[in-house]
């Protein structure tokens, strides 16, 4: 029986599209940043990663067989789009549905209010629940915080809250709440990502990142990956970018070319 790894280590696709086989060796256990132009195949490649270890079905147009080490780690993959999950029905975002989802009582056990919840449940890790939850609070206003918001919990509702700060000179004359539907699309986003990797509860996992940087501010890529390593270290990180500032602060060496990729 083969030796099931934290991470992904190597992955190989035979015949995608039909004319490419690819074969990645060596990832990285922490960050993995995949870099080549448009059409190339970065997100195809993502998608393939995604559908093995998750035990999805691949269309043999797409890709004739696919193999890599075995895992002993969850995989998660973030799409976050933020257009209309119906534009006719003018229905919420794609993006604010995950994002309600993985905030709200979701039923799976899988929220922030459930993660809160463990506070009742289990008394015994009650401060280490609360210090996770006040790290992350603080690396969420560390983006939030450039337009004088910051996150919060309602005690009137028991549920998270964004606070506007209107400052006059050094003090602060009034908060406003908003709500997740207030905030903007890339709030949305760069709340969504965080704090998927804040419920994985800094064990070891798999994250998958197709160009996080639609949507974030310059000032944004440059500290994400740095804020998400600071959210969980065990997490290993596979993206895709066209954004130089995503590894601009000393990832340059996570960087691989698709291209090189290819067996020839």
């Amino acid at each position: 029986m083969e030796i099931a790894y934290k991470y992904i280590q190597r992955f190989q696709v035979v015949r995608m599209w039909g004319r490419i086989n690819l074969h990645w060796a060596d990832l990285n256990n922490d960050v993995n940043i995949l870099v080549g132009i448009n059409g190339s195949g970065k997100t195809t490649l993502l998608n393939l990663i995604h559908d093995y270890y998750t035990g999805q079905k691949t269309k043999k147009e797409i890709a004739e067989s696919l193999s890599g080490n075995a895992i002993s780690s969850p995989v998660t993959y973030i799409r976050s789009f933020d257009i209309p999950a119906n534009a006719k029905k003018k229905t919420e975002s794609i993006l604010l549905q995950d994002l309600k989802n993985i905030i709200n009582q979701n039923g799976e056990g899988t929220s922030f209010f459930d993660y809160r919840m463990k506070m009742l449940n289990f008394p015994q890790e009650a401060d280490k629940i609360r210090k996770r939850i006040e790290t992350y609070f603080q690396v969420v206003n560390s983006f939030l915080g450039e337009t004088n918001k910051e996150i919060s919990i309602d005690p009137q509702s028991n549920s998270l809250v964004f606070l506007i700060k209107r400052l006059e000179g050094m003090q602060v004359i009034m908060e406003d709440k908003i709500q997740l539907e207030q905030l903007s699309s890339g709030e949305k986003q760069i709340l969504l990502i965080l704090t998927t990797v804040f419920l994985q509860e800094e064990k070891p996992n798999v994250l998958l990142m197709d160009e996080p940087e639609i949507s974030l501010h310059i000032g944004w890529q440059d500290k994400l990956i740095e804020k998400l390593r600071q959210l969980n270290p065990q997490c290993q990180l596979i993206l895709t970018t066209h954004s130089p500032n995503i590894f601009v602060n000393g990832w340059e060496d996570k960087i691989i070319f698709i291209e090189d990729l290819e067996d020839r």
